[in-house]
């Protein structure tokens, strides 16, 4: 376990660690300037049972959740993400449509982490990004798709995917948030 992974773990379980994008669960908490962005995240094969082995004090929160670390400019994350990589992180439970307040201007998708062991011993998988969202001005809602990482058992990345699920998310956001605001639709696509 690296020091800095140990400190970073140390400072998220102590509620030190950077703001992630917070959810988002009425039209009303969205401010001037503001987007709902909603996407999703998907491993091929999903997580088998024993795969995440979270045994210490607050770490059930990082159960199935990857953070997506994002940053306004694009740039290559470091091989150990430090602290302040983790600031305005999108944190997804695989599987799930997430909600999350951003600003109303494009951001970058640097790369992903999740946890796979906390307690005894310390570990995580790391997953590739850049990936560009493009949010724009007056944007209220915007759909960027389902990231889905296929893998192998040592969770080797093989292959990502921006899959267009467009219809069940607009279901799901029609359902949360009422028809009244309208789902833009802005796949992820690779930074250029």
């Amino acid at each position: 376990m690296t020091r800095g992974f140990a400190l970073l773990l140390a400072l998220a379980l102590a509620g030190c660690a950077p703001a992630p994008r917070a959810p988002v669960d009425s039209e009303q908490a969205v401010g001037s300037g503001e987007t709902i962005v909603v996407g999703r995240v998907e491993l091929v094969p999903p997580l088998r049972k024993g795969e995440q082995r979270l045994r210490g004090i607050g770490t059930g929160t990082y159960e199935n959740r990857i953070f997506l670390l994002t940053d306004e400019r694009k740039r290559a994350l470091p091989p150990e993400p430090a602290i302040s990589d983790f600031a305005g992180r999108i944190e997804a439970t695989l599987g799930s449509h997430f909600f999350v307040h951003s600003r109303s201007t494009p951001f970058y998708i640097l790369g992903g982490v999740l946890f796979l062991e906390a307690g005894s011993g310390m570990s995580r998988a790391h997953f590739p990004g850049g990936l560009r969202v493009a949010l724009k001005p007056g944007d209220r809602a915007v759909y960027i798709g389902t990231l889905r990482y296929h893998r192998d058992e040592f969770f080797e990345i093989m292959r990502v995917d921006v899959v267009d699920e467009y219809g069940a998310a607009n279901a799901e956001f029609t359902k949360k948030f009422g028809s009244g605001m309208p789902l833009r639709k802005a796949l992820m696509a690779p930074a250029k």
